[in-house]
């Protein structure tokens, strides 16, 4: 859990502080693969301490880092427009980290599935 832990307070650190524009330059919306990215990581380092660190089920271990990661997401969208002068709230951004959220349930969904199959 410690490493679920440590990476949810880097990436909430790093949504909230002023980047001094890292992205500048970059094509346009680019930032979204990074969101996508980060959001399958954080999904998944949950999804791994709900399923093997508490062995939960997997049906609840997948609802419950689904929740949780896209609430998440949502949150950290609303701060960003709310508690940050250099950060704006994105909806882009919310479908972009949700999409990174689902792509990786999916994964795990099928990866499960097709484990099970094979015995």
């Amino acid at each position: 859990m410690p490493a679920a832990l440590l990476y949810t307070a880097a990436l909430t650190t790093l949504s909230l502080v002023n980047l001094g524009g890292i992205t500048a330059g970059s094509p346009k919306n680019s930032d979204k693969v990074f969101h996508f990215l980060a959001y399958c990581l954080l999904c998944l380092s949950w999804y791994l301490v709900f399923k093997y660190g508490y062995k939960w089920p997997q049906t609840k271990s997948l609802l419950v880092t689904g929740t949780v990661s896209i609430s998440f997401g949502v949150l950290i969208e609303y701060l960003q427009g709310t508690l940050t002068e250099t950060r704006q709230f994105d909806v882009l951004d919310i479908f972009a980290n949700s999409a990174g959220v689902i792509l990786t349930l999916l994964v795990l969904a099928i990866n499960n599935k097709t484990k099970y199959k094979k015995i």
